[in-house]
């Protein structure tokens, strides 16, 4: 292998391993106590290996934010072979709250992590990021009323924030209670939760009824019976 590639696999693995130690301090500690030396402590390295591939921390926050943001709108674009747009809306809660588990760099979490350390700069890169997810959110939920699946009275933008929201309370409980119990057992309640909010109710009025009720309506009165 040619000495120039293998010196740019490297430099993705170490940064892959600082964004990953990163993940871990916000989680365990909270974004107030990311240093550059409590990376290179996590990881076992000195501070100027850090500094060999991030110029300050507001870099590597960056870093992070753009991996959460592949995280997020990843999820939803891996399931867009799926027509149905009800189910891909479940699929990515499922997806999205079983990575959090799986790894315990909670994107949900990080993010509310980086927004309380007031950086404009990253503050606004979040939002970027938000601002996509709900947009696909957005995207589906038109799909499913399009569709006849979802209510034609629902708030779109509501509907997603709600979403999101429902993710982001999920994650953040979780954390609270020490990660326990498994966030699966959560998401099949959120999940029925919200599908009763947004699906298209079935009619369920018996063809009978409504057939026996035409004429009534035309003002036709019944008869008297004897």
């Amino acid at each position: 292998m040619p000495k120039g590639v293998r010196k740019r696999q490297n430099t993705i693995l170490r940064r892959k391993q600082i964004v990953a130690a990163l993940r871990k301090i916000i989680i365990k500690y909270g974004s107030e106590h990311v240093t550059v030396q409590k990376l290179a402590e996590e990881i076992g390295v000195s501070g100027g290996a850090i500094y060999r591939h991030f110029r300050s921390k507001r870099e590597i926050l960056l870093f992070l934010v753009n991996e959460i943001k592949e995280n997020l709108i990843g999820d939803v674009e891996r399931t867009y072979p799926i027509k149905d747009p009800l189910e891909v809306l479940e699929i990515v809660s499922r997806n999205l709250l079983s990575s959090i588990e799986q790894r315990k760099g909670a994107s949900f979490l990080i993010i509310a992590e980086i927004i309380s350390l007031g950086n404009k700069g990253l503050n606004g890169k979040i939002s970027e990021v938000l601002n996509s997810f709900l947009g696909e959110m957005k995207r589906l939920l038109s799909e499913g009323i399009k569709a006849g699946e979802i209510r034609k009275d629902i708030d779109v933008d509501m509907a997603a924030t709600t979403f999101f929201g429902m993710l982001q309370g999920l994650a953040t409980i979780w954390s609270l209670d020490g990660f326990r119990p498994k966030l699966e057992m959560k998401t099949e309640s959120m999940w029925k939760f919200f599908l009763q909010i947004i699906k298209k109710k079935e009619d369920k009025t018996p063809a009978r009824e409504i057939a026996i009720g035409l004429p009534f309506s035309a003002g036709v009165r019944p008869s008297k019976l004897n």
